[in-house]
């Protein structure tokens, strides 16, 4: 993103540049430091999935805007819907600026619907978020096995019709098809133990579940197959607003019919702009999350990367680390009176 700076006087211009040569940029500072060096890429979920694709494309483009061009690599940690990874960010990955993450976006929103629990070692405010490649609007997907996909209609349907498969109680797919149960008024069956959007897609080819949320980029961008022959249908978005790709799909903060239970919607869908946000560990030294935020940035913008993201058919939305910051310090500080009635909704303790 490009700032336009306007300078009063000439004289000020002058001492600006003087300011300049004399004292370099943080990222100016950690040159020469990558020389030799591998980064390493923490994933939160396992491979096939959107996070994958995601982080793939980035890392062949990133490390060519990295001093010494460093090669980046995958690393797949699933486990407790990212859980696992955040604590491994927060407490053990080395903080020199050779390891950075994609996490779950719902990092922050888990930590605060679950302050006090000794499982979660992390704090989301004290990463250093480098950059966010898209936003995360979950699409609630009905598959066509169901013999009707229209959200009004289900209403009435009978006990364990509609069926999600998720990975468990702290991931993002057990929170979604919770809300979209309690904001639309129809019963979901949530099954667990599905690791990863792949493993859920071929369960729902098998029959064992017929509806499943997830990232709409992921949809668009993995299954477009899919939407194209009808098999899978977006009935809802946690997103605090439409996509412009889905203009008839509500929110489930427009499903919610009471303003009590639109705050407890608007909480849910908070994380939706947190999205893909890559990170360092809390600690990493301020210079060398600066040249990784100018790299993350140049890469984002550059000519390789769009073209290959619209080959792929990958939705992109860029935002700076700030952004993301933001996002996270807002999640956090979440009255307790909302925070207390979603996770009743939830089931969580």
């Amino acid at each position: 993103m490009r700032f336009k700076v306007f300078r009063t006087s000439i004289a000020a211009a002058a001492l600006s540049v003087i300011a300049a040569v004399a004292m370099p940029s943080q990222s100016a500072k950690a040159a020469g430091f990558y020389k030799d060096k591998v980064i390493t890429i923490v994933i939160a979920f396992g491979p096939g999935g959107g996070y994958h694709l995601y982080s793939t494309t980035l890392a062949k483009h990133m490390k060519q805007f990295i001093p010494d061009t460093p090669p980046i690599i995958l690393q797949f940690m699933p486990g407790a819907g990212g859980l696992k990874a955040a604590n491994y960010m927060y407490k053990v990955a080395p903080k020199d600026g050779t390891y950075m993450s994609l996490l779950s976006q719902t990092a922050a929103l888990f930590q605060r619907l679950n302050k006090g629990k000794t499982g979660y070692r992390y704090d989301a405010s004290k990463f250093n978020y480098i950059g966010r490649l898209v936003s995360m609007d979950a699409a609630h997907m009905l598959y066509n096995s169901l013999p009707d996909r229209d959200l009004a209609k289900l209403k009435n349907a009978k006990l364990e019709t509609i069926i999600a498969c998720t990975a468990g109680k702290a991931a993002q797919g057990y929170i979604n098809a919770k809300a979209l149960s309690v904001a639309s008024g129809i019963s979901v069956k949530i099954l667990t133990g599905y690791q990863g959007s792949a493993r859920q897609n071929i369960a729902m080819q098998r029959g064992e579940c017929n509806y499943q949320p997830g990232a709409w980029n992921s949809w668009k961008a993995r299954r477009a197959d899919w939407l194209k022959k009808g098999l899978i249908k977006p009935v809802a978005l946690t997103a605090l607003k439409r996509h412009p790709d889905l203009p008839d799909v509500p929110t489930i903060v427009e499903l919610a019919k009471t303003e009590k239970l639109k705050r407890i919607m608007s909480f849910i869908a908070g994380y939706a702009p947190v999205g893909r946000a890559y990170a360092t560990p809390p600690g990493t030294p301020a210079d060398r999350v600066a040249m990784l935020r100018d790299a993350f940035d140049k890469a984002a913008a550059s000519k390789g990367f769009l073209e290959e993201t619209k080959k792929r058919n990958m939705l992109i939305g860029t935002a700076p680390g700030k952004f993301v910051q933001k996002i996270v310090n807002g999640i956090i500080a979440t009255p307790d009176d909302v925070v207390n009635e979603t996770k009743k909704i939830l089931g969580y303790k």
